[in-house]
């Protein structure tokens, strides 16, 4: 009935003669193949559609930007195209073109080469082990130190501890890839509350900031006193593995502002305590 109605809608606007024509998130109940069909139907470039026409689609949905600006430009008049940000009431736009939709891959080793703090480019570096599915010595000698443990261990059931041949190896796959990192040094950085803190300050991305606030708090998520991080985390953090293609999260606020909300008010409530 939805993409019936859909069909029916679009020749009415066409039948018309609007001047502009308003979707508001059309396609994102369908499956993929669906979503296709119908973006493939209202859009397509040179049929009795809506291209030429002038429309405004609003989507929560990523894949009509992929299929229409980065892999079918062929089949569609490339629209422009926006992502729309709303931080307390004030909303900004910016810019999505065809270079800007990349693989997780590319986006980890991208900002790995950034200049950001070395703290959140293990993150990222320990992302792109998960994303190639490399979970060996370097991956879990980057959650030992996210997780803050004194000694490195396997993460399995035996809780294998690594021995220092494992380390030293694995210290110097990922020194090729961040420079400055020593277990030890970086170690005494994850379990210093304040210099989290600072870190967590001074970034400008809010799914940065997210990963910071998860190593503040740690294993027990309960200590955020917060269901709305606590729901967030545990069923969203890994944002990344919605699509094949995305947007680099150091670029566009793709955890919404509310969340980071409750993560500065948890901030702040430690520093009370702190202050007590």
């Amino acid at each position: 009935r939805n993409a019936f109605s859909i069909v029916l809608f679009m020749y009415d606007a066409l039948k018309s003669n609007a001047d502009l024509i308003i979707l508001d998130d059309p396609i994102s109940s369908f499956d993929k193949n669906k979503k296709y069909a119908i973006i493939d139907m209202l859009f397509k470039k040179g049929d009795k559609a809506l291209s030429g026409k002038t429309v405004l689609l609003l989507t929560h949905d990523f894949e009509p930007i992929i299929d229409m600006v980065f892999h079918h430009r062929d089949r569609f008049d490339v629209p422009s195209t926006w992502f729309l940000e709303n931080t307390h009431g004030n909303l900004t736009e910016k810019a999505i073109e065809k270079d800007n939709i990349k693989t997780f891959i590319d986006i980890c080793n991208e900002n790995i080469n950034k200049n950001i703090n070395n703290i959140t480019k293990l993150v990222y570096l320990r992302r792109y082990y998960e994303v190639i599915n490399e979970k060996n010595a370097p991956y879990h000698l980057i959650s030992n130190l996210l997780h803050k443990r004194d000694v490195p261990h396997y993460l399995n059931n035996e809780q294998t501890k690594m021995t220092q041949n494992e380390i030293d190896s694995a210290s110097t796959e990922i020194v090729a890839k961040i420079p400055a990192f020593n277990y030890k040094e970086m170690l005494k950085v994850v379990k210093d509350d304040i210099a989290i803190k600072k870190l967590y300050n001074e970034t400008s991305s809010n799914y940065e900031k997210l990963h910071l606030f998860r190593i503040f708090v740690g294993d027990d998520l309960s200590k955020t006193e917060s269901t709305i991080i606590a729901k967030f985390i545990n069923e969203a953090f890994h944002i990344e593995n919605d699509y094949i293609y995305q947007l680099n999260p150091c670029e566009y606020q793709l955890v919404p502002q509310y969340v980071i909300d409750e993560c500065d008010k948890q901030m702040l409530m430690d520093d009370a305590k702190d202050d007590k």
